[in-house]
């Protein structure tokens, strides 16, 4: 079974056309119930996009399905762009979803559209794991700027797109600065454990008690955040709520920490005459899948039992 995976990004409204919603007007009636008017109603639903690449009329067509029915496609243009990086996620077991926007009116005979909240190709899943010890994520929140990142560009540049910028998942570690006359504790940024900069004295006081809160747990704090620049100037912005501003519920919320299992050991090359299989509770790939030059398993999967065979004749 997939494993749903909201693609990052979002602006926290649909925008994205879709097409084709004409000949899927009774899916989109349902998913609006009884309640459709002259005037219009609307409600938010959650779409999966499924990349079809043996849809005989565009192997880059992406489908658009909510409530397991379909109500429409990616424009061809756009499938182009999104279809290389959904397939890549389905082929590893996830399900791409977004927030839909789904509206309706009953005025001389039914119409419908459907909107999508979709980033760009390159903003929609980030550019590395996280990390795999226990970890988890403060809630999305505005954006608050790195410093020192100049010092760190060697660390940063396996993270630079040509695109100018991409998402990561970033962790905060509380560190001591000791100067002549003071001694400060502050939050030091590192993305897949290396120091990328540090935050400010104030913004720093702003997030030191949610990372003292989850370390009492025993648990790292995780964060969204942004690279952009180029090879001579770059710099790191986080998207991630305040302390004050995380609610109670989240607080209390222990059963929620992610634990990501330890890393996976390496994949045999293939060898000739034999085929490539899975363990148990992986998702299964295609008929006559083989892993590319490359490939790991995605870290959320539990790791393959000791001894496994991953080739096996043809004929088995």
């Amino acid at each position: 079974m997939a494993i749903a995976f909201e693609l990052w990004g979002q602006r926290g409204y649909p925008h994205a056309d879709i097409v084709g919603e004409s000949h899927y007007y009774a899916a989109i009636r349902a998913v609006l119930g009884r309640n459709v008017n002259e005037d219009g109603t609307e409600v938010f639903e959650t779409a999966v996009l499924t990349p079809e690449p043996g849809n005989r009329y565009d192997r880059n067509a992406v489908g658009v399905w909510i409530r397991g029915n379909q109500v429409g496609y990616l424009p061809r243009e756009e499938a182009a762009r999104y279809a290389p990086t959904l397939t890549r996620l389905t082929e590893r077991g996830w399900e791409p979803q977004v927030n839909a926007r789904v509206w309706g009116a009953d005025w001389d005979g039914f119409r419908g559209s459907v909107r999508l909240d979709l980033a760009e190709p390159h903003l929609i899943v980030p550019a590395n794991l996280p990390p795999a010890d226990q970890h988890r994520e403060l809630p999305y929140g505005n954006a608050i700027q790195v410093t020192g990142e100049e010092k760190h560009l060697a660390d940063l540049t396996p993270y630079l797109r040509p695109e100018g910028e991409c998402w990561v998942h970033a962790t905060l570690h509380e560190i001591t600065e000791q100067t002549a006359r003071t001694t400060k504790a502050l939050v030091e940024v590192r993305l897949d454990g290396a120091r990328v900069g540090q935050l400010s004295p104030k913004m720093s006081g702003d997030l030191l008690p949610a990372i003292h809160h989850l370390a009492e747990q025993g648990v790292t704090t995780l964060v969204r955040a942004i690279v952009k620049g180029n090879r001579i100037k770059a710099e790191v912005v986080l998207y991630c709520a305040r302390a004050h501003e995380l609610p109670e519920s989240w607080l209390g919320a222990r059963a929620e920490v992610v634990v990501v299992p330890s890393a996976h050991s390496p994949i045999p090359p293939p060898p000739t005459g034999v085929r490539f299989t899975v363990p148990p509770e992986w998702p299964s790939p295609p008929d006559g899948w083989t892993p590319p030059p490359g490939w790991q398993p995605d870290p959320a999967w539990k790791p393959a039992p000791d001894g496994w065979q991953w080739w096996v004749p043809v004929w088995a």
